[in-house]
């Protein structure tokens, strides 16, 4: 008798965790960042083809049937959790933009709050 999927523990960690950042970076304001929309589309897709995978398992009849259906969920288990992976990175990257482009910003209202530019200023990568 097939059973469903069911999605390992550290998995549904990895969605809550997941779920967490990209709350924390609608709040901060950089969660519109192309990276990281790119990510969570990414993401939704990857969960989608978990739960089509799960229906699959859990219909599925006979010995090669049920073993491709495995597999099927397997693959899916695996693509879900180098999404969250992808998303995480993404929204790393997306914050340490954000803070440099608020630093940036303060550093330019400093300047022209006293009217001159800072001459000993650098670039630094």
């Amino acid at each position: 008798m097939p059973q469903a999927i069911r999605i390992p523990p550290d998995l549904a960690d990895m969605f809550d965790i997941c779920e967490g950042a990209y709350e924390q970076a609608t709040r901060e304001g950089y969660a519109e960042n192309p990276a990281v929309i790119a990510a969570v589309t990414a993401l939704k897709s990857a969960r989608k083809t978990l739960l089509v995978a799960s229906h699959n398992l859990m219909t599925a009849r006979g010995f090669f049937s049920v073993r491709f259906a495995t597999l099927r969920a397997d693959r899916a288990c695996r693509a879900t959790r180098k999404a969250c992976i992808n998303l995480h990175a993404a929204l790393v990257q997306a914050a340490a933009e954000n803070r440099l482009y608020n630093r940036c910003l303060m550093l330019a209202n400093a300047d022209q709050d006293t009217g001159k530019q800072r001459k000993d200023t650098r670039a630094v990568a």
